[in-house]
């Protein structure tokens, strides 16, 4: 009985030491889960502070805006230029003397236009109004040529005839011996006279050509008619409508 009652009071002892120290470890368990609780909440306090300054700090820089700075407008200031009123009565005087000094030259031209058309018609007239003309034969050549029907033509057209019927017959006759006499009728060597006439106009054409009295050979009439086809470019033009007669020689050699 007593070693029951020893061993029963030991192990009641064993258990009062072993509910003992749990108590102390669950008590140190909780002092440490105290303190890291505490230092859980300081840290989260200052975490809070710090997370509050960090917000005002950015608050304030958000409120701190750079003042607009003051629109600068720059004042266009116009000059107006003026114009001396000398200068401006220069020019307007500049433009009408142009257009005066372009009136007189255009009357001059006219002037002078006038005054060379009535030169011409007068040395043509006084020409002709000489008592003798200046060649005889051509007068009576032309006389010939025309018959009654020069008594008709104008003052100027007898002087351009008079003039010129010799250069109608020596360009005539330059043509013809570049072209060459006709083979025909240097073979058979015939000769003759043939009058040709024609229209000649201001411009330099002609019309109207043909054989008014023939050489009683066809071959020198119509080598005639080549040679005047030709030969007429060079004629001088005359001032008016004209028409012209004039022998062609042929002369066989």
């Amino acid at each position: 009985m007593k070693n029951i009652i020893f061993a029963f009071i030991i192990s009641v002892i064993l258990h009062l030491l072993l509910l003992i120290s749990y108590n102390k470890s669950l008590n140190e368990t909780k002092q440490e889960n105290k303190q890291e609780q505490n230092e859980k909440i300081v840290e989260k306090k200052s975490d809070v502070k710090f997370v509050k300054i960090q917000q005002e700090i950015i608050s304030q820089e958000k409120k701190i805006e750079p003042k607009p700075e003051p629109k600068v407008t720059e004042k266009i200031i116009e000059k107006q230029i003026k114009v001396p009123k000398n200068e401006s009565e220069n020019k307007i005087s500049q433009n009408t003397k142009k257009s005066a000094d372009i009136k007189q030259a255009k009357e001059m031209q006219k002037s002078i236009l006038k005054e060379t058309n009535a030169l011409q018609e007068k040395t043509l007239e006084d020409f002709l109004s000489q008592k003798e003309p200046i060649n005889k034969n051509i007068l009576n050549e032309l006389e010939k040529l025309y018959g009654e029907e020069y008594k008709n033509f104008t003052k100027v057209q007898k002087a351009y005839l008079e003039k010129n019927l010799n250069n109608f017959q020596v360009i005539t006759q330059r043509v013809l011996d570049r072209m060459g006499y006709p083979e025909l009728a240097a073979k058979q060597k015939i000769g003759g006279i043939n009058t040709v006439e024609f229209v000649f106009y201001p411009n330099g054409d002609i019309s109207d050509l043909r054989i008014i009295n023939s050489s009683g050979y066809s071959v020198l009439d119509k080598h005639s008619i080549e040679l005047i086809e030709i030969a007429y470019k060079d004629y001088p033009k005359p001032t008016e409508p004209i028409k012209i007669r004039f022998r062609v020689f042929y002369r066989a050699y």
